[in-house]
């Protein structure tokens, strides 16, 4: 069933950032390192969020612990990226900063 899918799913980010924190302990090159140091502070966060959903029992994606999450979606009739949050809905403009230190 769908009982332990959040549950299983941080187990699956925690063995991803395993993963990448393996890579960053072996030789790389400074750009490279930059780029794994960026997504491991990304899935971080990500799996931080995945453990508060699990620890506050979500069950529905109509709970407010959900909802208040951005989350994107491509709406294929609007062929554009949508980002929501709550009840708000925006499009993506496709911003990027660019893969700079935190």
């Amino acid at each position: 069933g769908f009982e332990t899918v959040l549950k299983d799913y941080n187990k699956k980010q925690i063995a991803q950032l395993n993963a990448l924190i393996a890579l960053l302990l072996g030789e790389l090159a400074s750009s490279d390192r930059q780029k794994i140091m960026t997504i491991c502070t990304i899935d971080v966060h990500a799996r931080d969020v995945v453990a508060k959903l699990v620890a506050q029992k979500v069950t529905s994606s109509q709970d407010f612990a959900w909802l208040s999450q951005l989350r994107h979606r491509w709406d294929e009739a609007q062929k554009h990226c949508l980002a929501n949050i709550c009840d708000a809905q925006f499009q993506y403009f496709y911003e990027y900063l660019g893969n700079t230190s935190r």
